[in-house]
């Protein structure tokens, strides 16, 4: 996570909103999170925040990608 931190703040994109992502939810209309979808130079890094924790992160608004990759619940996915 630290690695992602570091290659968008020498791109300077760190605090960019995050504008790509989908909520998670099954078939029960259940929701587990969201999954943020976070470019880089070859791929795009996943990052897993769930729910109910993912909330907070829209109450202004989409979040930055700061925001997503310093929240504690975060998980990064390969």
């Amino acid at each position: 996570m630290q690695l992602l931190i570091k290659k968008l703040e020498k791109d300077k994109k760190l605090g960019e909103k995050a504008s790509k992502y989908t909520q998670i939810i099954d078939d029960k209309s259940v929701s587990h999170g969201v999954l943020f979808f976070i470019p880089m130079d070859k791929f795009e890094a996943k990052v897993l925040v769930p729910a109910p924790f993912h909330e907070n992160l829209f109450l202004n608004g989409d979040p930055t990608y700061k925001q997503v990759l310093n929240h504690k619940e975060a998980m990064m996915l390969k």
